[in-house]
């Protein structure tokens, strides 16, 4: 019978922090790092995605670049049988070829620096909110002491 007991004993100290996460608390200051730390998660979670996107199009734009380069090489070898310079051909293509991939890179980082500006705009919102709920409710759990 006390093994039994030693064993329900040592099974609830296990299962209480898992009990005491499981239940929403009730505790308000509780309640606001909560929420301070679900908009954390979810900025994250944004800015995440959005450097991904930011990613894939400089991915996008490197490869549009080496292709651009390619096919200037094609047009430099056709300008030299009309009897123009193909260096220089070249050299004018490529510059605007890389011109175009800057220009794509800087408009992806824009975006990306956009949607950060945007989420963390927000999460300080939702702190300020939460802090000004806790602090709220500790000015009134102290009043509530004094009295």
């Amino acid at each position: 019978m006390s093994k039994i007991l030693n064993a329900l004993a040592a099974l609830a100290l296990v299962a209480s922090p898992l009990l005491a996460t499981a239940a929403p608390s009730t505790d308000p200051v509780v309640q606001g790092r909560a929420e301070i730390r679900k908009a954390e998660k979810k900025k994250n979670a944004e800015l995440k995605a959005a450097k991904k996107t930011r990613n894939e199009a400089r991915a996008a734009a490197k490869k549009d670049l080496s292709a651009a380069k390619a096919d200037n090489a094609v047009k430099a070898k056709a300008a030299a049988a009309e009897g123009k310079d193909p260096l220089i051909v070249k050299r004018e293509l490529d510059s605007q070829s890389s011109m175009a991939y800057k220009e794509k890179v800087k408009a992806a980082d824009d975006q990306y620096k956009q949607a950060e500006q945007a989420v963390k705009a927000e999460l300080s919102s939702k702190k300020d909110a939460a802090n000004a709920s806790i602090s709220k409710e500790v000015k009134k759990a102290e009043s509530e002491m004094k009295n």
